[in-house]
């Protein structure tokens, strides 16, 4: 490193010793309102050990100093402190632009990649609480991984190269700044402590993992977001005050928004659905026409909603069904039974209690259904589960 960097990082290491953490806290708001770059890249953290793994590409001067005097220039030091907290940590790369990961807490979880190496490596939390200077790298850093750590805030804002963000368990995170992020792909905010998250910036993302946010409101800005969406689950979230864009969606595979608070009518239009789990939500309606291509083995849960209208025509890929518990017709559920039975499918799942009873009419494809392996619940008059195949038996058939 550049002896006059390095100076620079000594003399912001000691000023802040003086300081203390609360004048710390104001520098650190300063340099995210968009103040000049500091020199250096820092970590607080509040724990005894501290082992952060940073991924470099050539041969970059690297400098850590550690809060109890310490230094190191490896991508990945260990430092035992001998006793929990709270420390200021600083990083130096020379040039910034060799800095491509910065993990300092990954376990895979929640559809990550496996942990090694060649993605992002195993790191238990390192108890960070705060971090700033992240501008530095924010043409060149490629991957976040912060899982379970307490940080409360984070920034992101024009970090063009940025492709994975992890934040799983990350319960204190009450902010984050996504604005001109081209290429992030993933970002996974799994239970954390947000309000408000802007994607309308973000036109490459995939997978959007925002589930039980602990606030007690939650609401999403999509813009136009959502050409490459194939996975969202933001399920749990029982004050969310937006909704899902779903036409913005065509590429949709997976869809997981139980007890949102979602109401109005449930209408993907992904032809690659495979899962939707949208139970616990007051819907009036759900249209799937086109969504289930044969072949598809697909599974529609919206149990326990306020459902007057189903339409699953040209679904011959959808067998697994649960819409127990809503406000079904008797001409609905009739037609459903027709609908499914008209596809000649095997081995299905479908439960139709808690909604009106079918008719005679309805009960005949029930029984089709039935001899081909399905498994099926429909209501009697009082609305009681029953099987289709008993319950045909003390009901005449219809010529």
């Amino acid at each position: 490193m550049k002896k006059t960097a390095y100076n620079d990082a000594l003399r912001g290491h000691d000023l802040i010793k003086v300081l203390g953490i609360t004048t710390l806290a104001l520098l650190m708001l300063v340099s995210i309102a968009g103040a000049t770059p500091s020199a250096n890249i820092t970590f607080v953290t509040n724990g005894s050990l501290f082992s952060p793994i940073i991924t470099v590409t050539g041969n970059p001067t690297i400098q850590w100093i550690f809060g109890d005097g310490s230094t190191s220039n490896s991508t990945s030091p260990n430092v035992n402190f001998g006793s929990a907290r709270t420390r200021v940590n600083t990083l130096v790369v020379t040039p910034w632009s060799s800095v491509t990961k910065i993990n300092i807490g990954y376990d895979g979880s929640d559809g990550g990649v496996t942990p090694n190496l060649d993605t992002i490596a195993y790191l238990a939390k390192q108890n960070v609480i705060a971090v700033s200077g992240l501008e530095n790298v924010a043409p060149y850093l490629q991957v976040w991984a912060s899982s379970q750590n307490p940080i409360t805030a984070l920034e992101f804002s024009n970090f063009t190269a940025l492709n994975t963000i992890e934040c799983f368990y990350c319960t204190s995170l009450a902010t984050i700044g996504l604005h001109n992020v081209p290429s992030l792909n993933r970002l996974c905010l799994e239970h954390c402590n947000i309000s408000y998250l802007d994607l309308s910036e973000i036109p490459s993302l995939a997978d959007l993992r925002g589930a039980r946010q602990g606030s007690s409101t939650y609401s999403i800005n999509w813009g136009t977001t959502g050409t490459d969406i194939w996975h969202i689950c933001v399920r749990d979230n029982t004050q969310m005050t937006s909704t899902f864009p779903l036409s913005q969606f065509p590429l949709l595979i997976q869809f997981y928004n139980w007890n949102d608070n979602q109401n109005g009518t449930l209408h993907p239009i992904s032809t690659h659905l495979k899962d939707v789990e949208s139970s616990n939500n007051h819907y009036i309606a759900a249209v799937f026409p086109g969504c289930f291509p044969a072949g598809r083995n697909a599974v529609v849960n919206i149990y326990d909603n306020n459902l007057t209208s189903l339409d699953i025509s040209n679904d011959p890929g959808l067998t697994n069904l649960d819409v127990h518990n809503n406000f079904l017709n008797q001409e609905t559920i009739n037609r459903t039974l027709q609908t499914l039975d008209s596809y000649k499918t095997k081995n299905g799942n479908l439960d139709l209690t808690g909604n009106a009873a079918p008719s005679i009419i309805g009960i005949a494809h029930a029984n089709n259904l039935t001899s081909r392996g399905w498994k099926i619940q429909i209501s009697s008059k009082n609305n009681p589960p029953v099987d289709s195949f008993a319950m045909s038996k003390s009901v005449e058939k219809p010529p």
